[in-house]
């Protein structure tokens, strides 16, 4: 019996140092696959919503979470649209990425170009370069 478990002992450390790298490995491999796998408007949508806002340390969409959808969740009334992406026909144009949303002073529609190629977004109207950092 001793035997068996002194065995058990010496193949659980093997198998954490194969299991475990293995399991990141594959977790890593899905992400990038998943990431390879979307569409333009996909990735101009997420490097806006990851590009820096105005406010110190947080992205677009955190400084979003923190101003329209906490308004929305402190009960005022917010119909938010979320985000678009319109892509331009031409190969290494810039995407147009929107957020929409509406309150009780409007309709407002910040705007972005996206470069996929460089990674550089840029606000293109002023509800965007009063969320973005510029």
């Amino acid at each position: 019996m001793s035997r068996e478990m002194i065995r058990k002992r010496i193949n659980w450390p093997i198998a954490v140092f194969i299991c475990i790298p293995v399991l990141i490995v594959s977790v890593d491999a899905v992400v990038l696959i998943g990431e390879a796998l979307q569409t333009e408007g996909q990735k101009a949508i997420r490097l806006a919503k990851e590009s820096n806002s105005r406010k110190e340390n947080f992205t677009v969409q955190q400084y979003l979470y923190s101003t329209v959808y906490q308004r929305k969740r402190n009960g005022e009334a917010i119909s938010i649209l979320g985000w678009r992406a319109t892509p331009e026909n031409r190969k290494g144009a810039p995407i147009a990425v929107e957020f929409s949303y509406q309150d009780s002073s409007g309709d407002h529609h910040p705007t972005w170009d996206v470069s996929l190629d460089s990674g550089v977004v840029t606000p293109k109207n002023e509800a965007a370069l009063e969320l973005s950092w510029h």
